[in-house]
């Protein structure tokens, strides 16, 4: 099979204008006339802020950024200004003391440590010490079980924060039958970057789930993204020390051309001879071990 000059390469205009009447078309059909879209000053949720006003219109659309203790303030001033960009007022709840009642921050010692850096060095120092014979690598042994009970407990720490996150966002849509918009891409989705059940899986509409990171950050910068947001870091903001979705899966770059190519049906050992054969199992091994996020639930039906 050919390899084609640039695989990710999209109309850039043809991809805003059909996601915009995708957009548009589904809240027309559904009769609804409003959205709320949970911004976290990153690219993919600026990006899906963007396209769901030019969809619906400035008016319809309700921002909610949704801080918690360990959040960082830089993503605070990138939500902010997103929402000044798009002209819509930004809606700010903290969801620290839901989280707290809950026990979420027990799950880790992290509040004996005092600074934000320090928290970032005990994770790391964590994942070198506990995760050992993978190199300190988190991602494929959090999907597929294997890390022992401080990578569980790591993973529950992270994920209760956006699936709490899910609940404020639908609360506040179904007291107004609103609908929710969700900005996973197709990055996430296929390698399992995402919280299962969280505010980055859960939505009525997933209108970047067919594009792949490297087309959201061109999608962005055709449409006129604010340059702080396009240059940052794909930061979860989930859990100190873990800063780049990017770097956990080595590029995105490097990644999506990997997934794009499995997906086309491009062998193993093309694309190892293309990328290196480290880089393309690693690829393949969070596809494998993340296909159960895309399957369930499982049922009998």
């Amino acid at each position: 099979m050919k390899w084609p000059p640039n695989p990710l390469n999209i109309d850039l205009s043809l991809t805003a204008e059909e996601i915009t009447a995708f957009i548009k078309n589904k809240f027309d059909h559904l009769k609804r006339r409003k959205a709320i879209i949970g911004l976290s000053g990153g690219l993919d949720s600026s990006l899906t802020s963007l396209l769901a006003a030019n969809a619906l219109g400035n008016d319809s659309i309700k921002l909610f950024y949704i801080p918690e203790r360990d959040s960082k303030p830089i993503h605070r001033q990138h939500a902010l200004l997103l929402a000044k960009h798009l002209n819509i007022n930004l809606n700010i709840i903290n969801i620290s003391p839901a989280l707290r009642r809950l026990g979420v921050y027990k799950l880790l010692p992290l509040s004996l440590i005092p600074g934000r850096r320090l928290k970032a060095r005990l994770i790391e120092f964590g994942k070198k010490e506990f995760l050992s014979e993978s190199g300190g690598e988190f991602l494929s042994i959090r999907l597929d079980a294997s890390g022992g009970p401080w990578v569980a407990r790591s993973n529950a720490y992270a994920c209760a924060k956006h699936r709490i996150r899910s609940v404020v966002l639908y609360k506040e849509a179904e007291r107004s039958n609103w609908m929710v918009i969700g900005a996973a891409n197709r990055t996430e989705w296929m390698t399992g970057t995402f919280t299962q059940w969280g505010c980055d899986h859960c939505a009525d509409l997933m209108p970047l789930l067919h594009l792949y990171r490297s087309q959201c950050l061109l999608l962005a910068e055709y449409l006129g993204m604010p340059q702080e947001i396009l240059e940052k870091k794909a930061d979860p903001d989930i859990l100190p020390g873990l800063d780049d979705k990017g770097e956990l899966l080595g590029s995105f770059e490097i990644a999506d051309q990997i997934l794009w190519a499995l997906e086309k049906g491009f062998s193993l050992d093309d694309l190892a001879e293309r990328f290196g054969s480290k880089q393309v199992d690693y690829i393949q091994l969070l596809v494998d071990n993340s296909a159960y996020y895309r399957e369930t639930p499982y049922s009998l039906l």
